[in-house]
């Protein structure tokens, strides 16, 4: 076991190099950088404990406490990747309960003179007063599960943004990111339970529930560490809905709360509705593959949350939604057209403004029923 420790260790190590010297780094680079080091601290402590030596004191204490660090920092991460707003002061909330935790420990230590330990990657407290020795692991337990869920609703929230600002969601739709995330959740699952039933009912070797948290933490620091390379902030390059409506990214997916001193009338929604169906039909801009709520609201002379209201309110549909179905009306006239016999079922997807194959199956199986290559073969 202590050879994977080694490769997840060496890996890390390489990657950290590798993103120390990406060039422009952004506020969610910082945050991905910062998680992959605790990761590797993490490893390097239970690689010293379970095969090297004992530590003590406050060293004991801090490595212990390094997963209270973990969970708050890829919910950072994810934060700044979907463009949440971040100040000090929120970032400092989130990393407080681990300071917290190790004040406690080491009040502990001082109060009851305490002789505190970590031997097999295990937290020993050896003091009459103190019984916290089977439940120590609790808060970081509660701290993984709790950061896990609210990383999903982040995420959640992330899909429905997106939906109303780009017409595509290919590698803005973070969902390695949910993948990691799950992982993560099941990790902390299976760890608590291997440290729980190994303390408490003696199920397991500690040493072994520990080898297994350890080379867990490598394989997912090499998965993280492989996708959170190339992945970018989703809404960097977006402008705010609405010059007077601030300027910063938690209004994006957040504009209907603003419908209200929009300032459009019905007469006016069925106008602006017009301007934008006649735009869509004549200029056909949906064939840009990367069009988004910014650049159509510039073209139809709208401010986003305007054609934001217009395509919720008359439409009843999201940018995503609405973008889409005329590329899928395109693509059956393709498909059925013998002027375009010499495009294959990718070409026609491509020229009608899809970025991706799966996409294209995916969205014109959910309106037709059947896909793309079937909905060809009929042709008469």
């Amino acid at each position: 076991m202590e050879q994977f420790l080694n490769i997840g260790l060496g890996v890390g190590i390489l990657m950290l190099f590798v993103l120390l010297f990406k060039q422009e780094k952004k506020r969610e680079d910082y945050f991905f950088l910062s998680w992959i080091i605790l990761i590797l601290l993490q490893i390097v402590f239970y690689e010293i404990t379970l095969y090297q030596f004992k530590l003590k004191g406050l060293l004991a204490i801090v490595g212990f406490s390094l997963p209270l660090l973990s969970a708050p920092l890829l919910f950072l991460y994810i934060a700044s990747l979907t463009g949440k707003r971040l100040n000090k002061t929120t970032i400092c909330l989130h990393l407080s309960f681990f300071v917290l935790y190790i004040g406690v420990l080491c009040s502990i230590n001082l109060l009851t003179n305490a002789s505190i330990i970590t031997n097999m990657g295990y937290l020993q407290i050896d003091s009459d007063f103190f019984v916290f020795n089977d439940y120590y692991a609790i808060p970081l337990a509660i701290s993984g599960i709790t950061y896990g869920i609210w990383d999903l609703y982040l995420l959640k929230q992330h899909r429905r943004r997106i939906a109303e600002l780009f017409s595509y969601n290919e590698k803005i739709n973070l969902k390695w990111v949910q993948y990691i995330v799950y992982l993560y959740f099941l990790l902390v699952l299976i760890a608590s339970f291997l440290i729980f039933g190994s303390g408490q009912f003696g199920l397991f070797e500690v040493s072994d529930a520990f080898a297994f948290l350890g080379i867990a933490l490598s394989a997912l620091l090499i998965t993280f560490g492989f996708y959170g390379f190339k992945q970018t902030g989703v809404f960097m390059n977006m402008d705010s809905p609405h010059p007077d409506e601030g300027n910063h990214s938690d209004d994006y997916g957040q504009l209907s709360s603003q419908y209200v001193k929009s300032g459009l009338t019905e007469e006016k929604i069925m106008l602006y509705a017009k301007q934008v169906t006649d735009h869509m039909k004549q200029e056909k801009p949906y064939l840009q593959d990367d069009l988004t709520l910014t650049i159509l609201a510039e073209q139809c002379n709208l401010s986003n949350v305007h054609l934001s209201q217009v395509l919720n309110q008359h439409f009843q549909l999201n940018f995503y939604d609405f973008v889409n179905q005329y590329r899928i009306e395109e693509s059956k006239k393709m498909l059925t057209s013998p002027d375009y016999d010499n495009l294959s079922v990718l070409g026609i997807a491509f020229n009608c403004g899809f970025k991706s194959k799966s996409s294209f199956n995916r969205y014109f199986k959910k309106y037709n029923g059947v896909s793309p290559s079937v909905f060809k073969g009929k042709k008469p």
